[in-house]
Order: structure tokens, then C-alpha cells, then sequence
């Protein structure tokens, strides 16, 4: 019998309350680790992981070779079956967890993404911004919500890299009064390129998605789901600021190991995962891609999942 999702979080909880137990213990990987990657080259998650694996590289912490592979599709639950089916029991296996791994099985009920595996660690919060492209008619958020509410319904096309995405889409077009159309891809990379080739109108992101292009000016960010602007992009005004009840919204990214991994093994990946966020480089990173520092594990990521799965129901009307 599969586990709920309470009882997977308490597995992981139990996992992380041991950081001592694999130097105890002596496990450590006995061959190269593959670190599955459930969404498409080019979004969020795939930008994360491989700069966590290149850390893991350059400082040696661990005494083998991490192998980043995509395993794309269906909101994350392809790559999740994947680890299910195949690595359930490898400790030399870690994957990319993030929100769209738990809204997905929210809004399709036979989706089995997250309680799949054992969380570990979330490292990094996301916002979210309204992003067009750069020769868009609409300089605001305000403005844009206001043609969105004048064209038909569903005739406003929004990518979406994921089932976060949609959430998003969904936030936004809530709080305007505009039923919105989502063009959904197998990451937010996918939906910058729909975007930047005129294939829909905008997109919703986080930052570390949108950084090159919003640098090079081929896209601009007219709005941010939250209470103040960011330090990094002053000029981007909050959705409350244009007079959009929109609420607040973020990304949590994270890691995982596969569900029937044993606790001298997670524990150890746990201790890993606390060295990568200590690091200049990860501190770096998030600079660079305006993300915010939230490095959480054991008890305190347990509680943090239970209180983001009640506030997507929230959003979504899915009551638990």
C-alpha cells in the first residue's frame, strides 16, 4: 500500500532527526549517483540541480561522480514513477523536488508525485513575476489585466512550465476577473521560448527561468506576486501596488530520495545538502537569480510542506 502523504512526511522527518547516523553508520555512495531531474532542460528545476551537482563537484563532497538526468512529463509524475519503479530502494539516487511535485497530485487526483519519495532538504524559495516580451504594448501589470478583462475568454494565452505554473495563471486570472488560456510545456524553459516567439502572450516565472533574457532585454517583468519589490529589480512593481489582489505566491525547491532509501543513506544526502547551501557559490546563485535563502530540514521542512499542500488546496478549492 502506497503511503499518505502525511506518512511520507513523517518518514522524512524520522530520515532527518538522525544527522549523525550515516557517519556512524560509515555509508557513503559506492557509485556514481544519478540526480533525477523531473522536468525539461532549461526550467527552474533543471537550472538548480546542476548547479547543486556542480557544487557537489567542485567541493568534493561526496566521493563519486553526480550524473544530472532529465526524466520529464507529466507535472513531474514521469520522473517520480521512474525513481518509483526503478531506484525505490537506491541510496546512490537523488531527485529534484519542488511545488509542481505537490500541486500536481492536487489537480490530478491519480498523479503520485511527491509521496513517492522521502524529502530532505528545500534549499530555495521562488517568486513569481508576470513576464511579456519586450515589444509587448503593456509597460504594467495594470495594463495587461485590464485587456485581459476586455478580449474573450480564454482567447489571452498564458506558457506554463509546469502545474505551478498553472497555479500561478490561475492566482493571477482569479484576482483580475479574466478567464485566462494556459499553453502548458515540460518547463519553464519550453515557455520562454513559446513566449519570446510570439506563441503566447505572457508568461508567469520565477526569476532564475527569465534572468538571461530579462538581462538582455528580449523580455520584461511587469509585476511580482508579493509584498515589496525585489532589491535586485526595483522597477518591477508588486501586483498590490497596480491595484491586483493577487496573492502572494512561491516556488519551494528541494531534494528527495527515493522512498524506500534507508535512513544511514538520507541522512547522509541530508548532511550533503547542508554543505551545499553553506557554500559562497550557492549563496552566489541566489543573488544572481533574486531567489531567497531558505535552507530547511527535518521537523521544520516536514511542517513547511504540510502548511504549503493546505495552502494550494486553498487556491486551488481542493479541499484535503
Amino acid at each position: 500500500m502506497q503511503p499518505t502523504r502525511r506518512s511520507a512526511l513523517a518518514l522524512g522527518l524520522g530520515t532527518l532527526a538522525l544527522p549523525g547516523l550515516a557517519r556512524a553508520q560509515g555509508w557513503q555512495p559506492t557509485r556514481d549517483v544519478e540526480f533525477v531531474i523531473p522536468f525539461g532542460v532549461g526550467g527552474g528545476a533543471d537550472l538548480m540541480a546542476r548547479v547543486i551537482q556542480k557544487i557537489i563537484t567542485d567541493e568534493r563532497l561526496v566521493p563519486v561522480a553526480v550524473n544530472p538526468v532529465n526524466r520529464p512529463g507529466g507535472g513531474g509524475a514521469v520522473g517520480m514513477a521512474y525513481v518509483a519503479a526503478s531506484r525505490r530502494t537506491d541510496p546512490n539516487t537523488i531527485v529534484a523536488i519542488n511545488g509542481t511535485t505537490q500541486i500536481t497530485p492536487i489537480m490530478v487526483p491519480n498523479a503520485r508525485t511527491l509521496t513517492l519519495v522521502r524529502p530532505i532538504a528545500n534549499v530555495m524559495l521562488d517568486d513569481f513575476l508576470l513576464f511579456v516580451r519586450a515589444d509587448s504594448p503593456h509597460q504594467t501589470a495594470a495594463a495587461f489585466a485590464a485587456a485581459a478583462k476586455a478580449a474573450p475568454a480564454r482567447s489571452v494565452n498564458f506558457g506554463t512550465g509546469g502545474t505551478t505554473d498553472q497555479m500561478a495563471v490561475t492566482v493571477f486570472g482569479r484576482a483580475i476577473g479574466a478567464e485566462l488560456n494556459m499553453v502548458n510545456f515540460n518547463s519553464g524553459g519550453e515557455a520562454l521560448t513559446a513566449l519570446l516567439g510570439g506563441h503566447v502572450q505572457a508568461v508567469i516565472g520565477n526569476p532564475l527561468e527569465f534572468m538571461g533574457q530579462l538581462q538582455a532585454r528580449a523580455v520584461r517583468a511587469i509585476g511580482v506576486f508579493r509584498d515589496t519589490r525585489f532589491a535586485d529589480l526595483p522597477d518591477v512593481p508588486t501586483m498590490k501596488e497596480q491595484g491586483i489582489a493577487a496573492e502572494n505566491f512561491q516556488m519551494w525547491r528541494g531534494i528527495a530520495v527515493p522512498g524506500g532509501v534507508n535512513d544511514a543513506a538520507a541522512a547522509y544526502w541530508t548532511e550533503v545538502m547542508r554543505k551545499v547551501v553553506a557554500t559562497e557559490a550557492w549563496k552566489r546563485y541566489l543573488k544572481e537569480n533574486v531567489a531567497s535563502e531558505a535552507p530547511m530540514f527535518g521537523a521544520e521542512f516536514t511542517a513547511f510542506l504540510e502548511r504549503q499542500e493546505k495552502l494550494y488546496r486553498e487556491l486551488l478549492g481542493r479541499p484535503a
